[in-house]
């Protein structure tokens, strides 16, 4: 058996000859970026490929029709040019010069570690970024409403910093099609939706032998407190017990 070297992988020379369509329509700007924030639960010797790469060839496949295994997530990779290699942050291999796209039982071995909150946490925060803010509506007279509730506002006595609006989530859980664990149970998830842009704000998987009930609160504790405040939270029956109220959080 080949024995994997733990030394970092080579970075590729700036005279590789890449291929001249861009890439960017497959893999957008800041993705890999905004994957890193995910820790990675792999031992740190021999590790070849980045855990935001492996995220990232998993994000830019499931975009594409009929692309929702591993199976056909490795077949995507292994189609794909030197370029979305090189924009993904895949290793160099200085032998060959070119880049090398993950097998699937790289990229299985990695989905089955990595941690699920952390994932939607940091997808949460890239949609988020992404995500335009709302069109605002004009008045009649071709003003807009929002210039018009600034100037009633100032022109009104001030009654402290309000807030004009506030966030709700609907929290929900979920059966994972397809997915099962390792002693055939099914996989069961506990989700907080935000209303207005229906983004996955937090993520908690239930274990085999518990409910929705205790998941509740560590699921609340997964959105931040400026997102949290003030925010109104719906649920079903199940977590509505007394034992699933969220633990309140000391003042900063």
């Amino acid at each position: 058996m080949l024995a994997v070297s733990s030394s970092p992988t080579p970075i590729a020379p700036h005279a590789a000859p890449l291929p001249s369509s861009p890439p960017g329509a497959l893999v957008p700007a800041g993705l890999v970026e905004a994957l890193s924030r995910v820790p990675d639960p792999r031992d740190p010797r021999g590790v070849r490929y980045r855990l935001a790469t492996l995220l990232a060839v998993g994000v830019c496949a499931m975009t594409s029709a009929g692309h929702n295994s591993l199976t056909s997530i490795a077949e995507w990779a292994r189609r794909c040019d030197q370029a979305v290699f090189a924009r993904l942050g895949c290793p160099y291999d200085p032998f060959t010069g070119r880049f090398t796209a993950p097998g699937e039982r790289t990229l299985r071995d990695v989905f089955v570690k990595v941690d699920a909150a952390a994932l939607t946490q940091a997808g949460f925060a890239r949609l988020t970024a992404l995500t335009p803010p709302s069109p605002c509506a004009t008045a009649p007279d071709g003003v807009r409403e929002r210039e018009q509730r600034r100037a009633h506002r100032a022109a009104a006595p001030q009654q402290g910093d309000a807030r004009p609006s506030r966030w709700a989530f609907a929290v929900d859980g979920k059966c994972l099609r397809g997915a099962v664990r390792a002693d055939g149970s099914r996989v069961f998830i506990l989700t907080a939706v935000r209303h207005d842009d229906t983004l996955t704000a937090a993520l908690r998987e239930i274990g085999a032998k518990t409910n929705e009930i205790p998941e509740f609160a560590p699921l609340l504790d997964q959105i931040d407190d400026t997102g949290l405040a003030d925010a109104v939270v719906t649920v079903d029956a199940l977590p509505r017990a007394r034992s699933s109220r969220p633990r309140p959080r000391s003042a900063a």
